[in-house]
């Protein structure tokens, strides 16, 4: 749907522009050609790295007066804000400036969902409990090396690239598709990867079973979807002609050297993605998986024998021990 606006000229305002989820999107955004300002409650070393990278229209505090100035000079078109805003403020005010001038807003899928298509991507979601962060970087790194362009979003620091990026030429956008507050159900994937599912954001989700159908309904959304057999089991799945249904015993998964059995399965996942969408054969993905060089705070080495990782539940941590 068109929403009245020239693609080319649009003026998108984030709200919360420093967080991991936003900050990105507002970097792919500009990358994409389209104008990008925002504000957040405080400075942080992100928000100035979007400054140094052509994002410098960003206000620290969030307030009517502050806002109102950005439209005065350049009117907002769509109104970006994180499921954060909400929760942490009872009647924000910037959104309740938007709404008084009838400006366009919403969370950032519906955003993300109108660059892809106005680009015309081809969405490759990541999805699950646990890996989305590690198996999304992989998709990412596998393009990289194979030379293809790449758009995506990742949750975590990378030593080889952005945390999100539009890159011109490219037909994929790579994205960690995260269930909490329902966002994943946002999306219709053209190909989605479940990285492992165990019931998890209990505030959104009182039940095992909400759960289980929230990713039920996702991957029903998706044209293609490849995951784990024991996830297929335990979502109760029946379908068979879009899935591709993975078993971790499968041989070629010892070729993968990388540390710790659960960046292998990762990886593994990571490397039916890239088949899938590029035919590169399957030995060459392993090949390059093998110098994959990890992301920030996954099991990342601070200095020898200490590390740091972002594990925060039983399963997670129990995966991190590995």
């Amino acid at each position: 749907a068109t929403l009245g606006y020239d693609v080319d000229t649009m003026h998108i305002f984030y709200s919360g522009i420093g967080g991991a989820g936003i900050g990105p999107l507002a970097l792919i955004a500009k990358q994409a050609g389209y104008d990008v300002s925002g504000s957040d409650k405080q400075d942080s070393q992100y928000i100035q790295y979007l400054q140094k990278h052509g994002i410098t229209n960003i206000h620290i505090g969030q307030t009517t007066e502050q806002i109102a100035a950005v439209h005065d000079s350049n009117p907002i078109d769509w109104y970006v804000y994180s499921s954060a805003v909400t929760k942490e403020q009872k009647h924000p005010v910037e959104l309740q400036f938007v709404n008084d001038q009838n400006i366009h807003s919403s969370k950032r899928d519906d955003l993300l969902n109108q660059i892809i298509s106005d680009k015309k991507l081809k969405l490759i979601a990541v999805a699950g409990t646990h890996g989305k962060s590690t198996t999304t970087a992989m998709v990412v790194w596998l393009f990289n090396q194979l030379h293809i362009p790449l758009s995506y979003s990742v949750g975590a620091k990378l030593s080889y690239g952005e945390m999100g990026q539009y890159q011109k030429g490219s037909d994929y956008f790579a994205y960690e598709c995260d269930e909490f507050d329902r966002n994943f159900l946002s999306f219709e994937p053209f190909l989605s990867v479940i990285s492992g599912v165990t019931w998890d954001h209990h505030e959104i989700f009182p039940t095992r079973e909400d759960y289980q159908q929230a990713f039920k309904e996702f991957i029903s959304q998706s044209a293609h979807t490849i995951c784990w057999q024991e996830d297929y089991d335990y979502l109760g799945l029946t379908s068979v002609t879009r899935i591709d249904v993975q078993n971790t015993d499968h041989p070629h998964i010892h070729d993968i050297t990388l540390a710790g059995l659960y960046n292998r399965l990762d990886a593994w996942l990571a490397i039916q993605a890239v088949h899938e969408t590029t035919k590169t054969p399957v030995k060459k993905l392993i090949k390059i998986m093998n110098e994959f060089p990890g992301l920030s705070r996954r099991m990342e080495q601070i200095i020898p024998n200490l590390y740091s990782d972002y594990a925060h539940t039983p399963e997670k941590i129990r995966g991190a021990m590995s």
